[in-house]
């Protein structure tokens, strides 16, 4: 009986869906780039949301609330107790300007009975070997707080290439879903966390949130390889890519006006908060590929075919079974997907991936463009002036708006940058590797000009427009180079591309004591520009079973 009600309820779902994709002409791949667009930003949110609160989680100092008058809280030392259960537990029991000297601590008080109008009292003994207590600012030391900060990027590196895998073998839908889902879980449960286990298990909880968001590109790659026509990659993959720039701007505003009026927790809840929702309405309406979705049009599901198809020769056998359950009615389809089959063993070209010269080339770029920019610094800045001034955010939108809109100048010019790039292609005007070579070039002469007036009123528009280019170029090269495996190369260049955030305390200061660290950034960029490839690669074709 439920299973029946059940079916019922979903064929309803999927009719009222149809009927209004219908009336109001939804197109279906635009839905998908707009959920893959929320994922990214949901992945950016979850990602930055420590680097805005970690200094207020310092000064609250694992769950006790700063002391005003000395703003140095005592706790106990984790090398007396490894246990932190048993050290939050005995911490509870100090408080502040009632603890015995260090004296008296040292000093055990025998029995001794005393006479108090016929009653014998006994002191309780005192522990020989009291816990050491240390400062929250030893606690939490700068090595500490550099630890938590690489920990999400040590978990992000490794899992990117296995996510890229996974979703060419089983759908990008879930890959993505999943990575996101148990990200949002994390997320939410880190402001236990750190009360409950101080900086070390903070460091655990943000390793498992790098582990779980390293597929969340490649899987996103994989889903747009396989909705996205190659007409209008430039323009829709560039708008998704590129969703971190709103994502940073939106973390920034939410950190900033909740760390101002609330406690730090509450980013927390909202940032998970947030991509639970997404998570319920992605795995609603989106899915892996367009023979998969009940609510595409014929029309918009033939056209995508006829423009991603010539590519596309890589389909597992898995999703030719359910093609064929789901159109077993269409004989001319099934013919054409009998013509793709290839066997569900078939493995990815590694030899042939690894030895690619545009790959190396891609590789290069993406370290280089991958350096963060100082945004907790900025926005900590921002606050401190704020606060002095005694106003809020909300009060001083001017210093606010100079501190997001550069991120919002990016996304537009990528888009922008985007459609130039689909626009020359179909005219003909540029092959689609001269087009990428040229945004490579501008990300390079864009980047240069603003080192050079960095110090310089309006110099932040030479960032933009490199940002912008960079969406529009270097970013779609997976998608250029092998549709097949577009999930696995963004697993590998978005992978070694975030080695540089991973070491980025050493980096900054090896930039600043020596001169030949701007250098290498440099000819990262050249080498990148000057061999990268926009064509379909020979390693995109399946490699036959021995």
């Amino acid at each position: 009986m439920l299973p029946a009600v059940q079916q019922k309820l979903s064929h309803m779902f999927i009719c009222g869906i149809q009927s209004v994709s219908t009336d109001l002409e939804v197109r279906q791949r635009l839905v998908l780039c707009c959920f893959t667009f929320l994922a990214i930003i949901n992945a950016y949110t979850m990602r930055l949301c420590l680097d805005f609160s970690l200094n207020q989680i310092v000064l609250e100092c694992g769950g006790d609330k700063v002391d005003q008058s000395s703003r140095v809280p005592q706790v106990l030392n984790p090398k007396a107790l490894p246990n932190w259960r048993l050290e939050l537990a005995m911490r509870g029991r100090l408080k502040a300007g009632k603890e015995q000297s260090d004296q008296e601590h040292k000093k055990g008080i025998q029995k001794r009975p005393l006479k108090s109008r016929g009653t014998v009292i006994v002191n309780p003994p005192v522990q020989p070997n009291p816990p050491e207590r240390i400062s929250c600012s030893e606690l939490w030391s700068r090595q500490t707080q550099s630890l938590v900060v690489m920990a999400f990027y040590v978990g992000y590196v490794l899992t990117h290439v296995p996510g890229g895998r996974l979703a060419e073998q089983y759908g990008g839908k879930w890959v993505l879903g999943v990575a996101i889902l148990t990200s949002a879980m994390l997320t939410l449960l880190t402001p236990a966390a750190v009360r409950r286990g101080g900086p070390y298990a903070l460091v655990g909880v943000r390793l498992l949130v790098g582990l779980c968001e390293g597929p969340c590109f490649p899987a996103v790659c994989a889903l747009l390889a396989q909705w996205v026509p190659e007409q209008e990659r430039g323009m829709l993959a560039s708008c998704v890519l590129s969703g971190g720039e709103i994502g940073i701007t939106m973390v920034q505003l939410v950190s900033g006006l909740l760390i101002a009026e609330q406690d730090w927790p509450m980013v927390y809840y909202l940032v998970g908060g947030g991509a639970v929702v997404w998570f319920l309405g992605f795995t609603l309406v989106c899915y892996s590929t367009p023979d998969h979705c009940p609510f595409i049009q014929n029309e918009e599901r033939e056209y995508i075919r006829c423009n991603t198809s010539a590519s596309l020769l890589l389909i597992s056998s898995r999703e030719v079974r359910e093609r064929r359950q789901g159109e077993a009615e269409e004989e001319e389809s099934n013919r054409e997907l009998d013509a793709a089959e290839v066997p569900a063993g078939t493995a990815a070209p590694w030899r042939s991936m690894l030895t690619s010269t545009p790959l190396w080339a891609l590789i290069s770029a993406s370290m280089q463009l991958e350096f963060q920019q100082k945004l907790p610094q900025e926005l900590q800045v921002l606050l401190e002036e704020v606060s002095s001034r005694g106003s809020s955010l909300w009060d001083d939108l001017p210093a606010t708006f100079a501190l997001i809109a550069p991120h919002i100048g990016n996304w537009l010019a990528s888009l922008s940058s985007g459609r130039l790039s689909d626009h020359l292609i179909a005219q003909q005007i540029l092959t689609r590797t001269q087009c990428r070579r040229l945004m490579s070039w501008l990300v390079f002469i864009c980047g240069s000009m603003y080192m050079l007036q960095s110090k310089e009123d309006g110099a932040r528009i030479w960032s933009v427009l490199a940002m912008g280019a960079y969406y529009g170029g270097i970013k779609l090269l997976p998608l250029d180079m092998s549709p097949n495996y577009a999930g696995t190369l963004m697993g590998i260049s978005g992978g070694l591309g975030a080695l540089p955030a991973l070491l980025m305390p050493y980096l900054e200061q090896l930039e600043t004591d020596y001169a030949l660290v701007s250098g290498v950034r440099t000819a990262l960029v050249v080498i990148g520009a000057s061999y990268i490839s926009g064509d379909v690669q020979a390693f995109n074709q399946p490699e036959e079973p021995e």
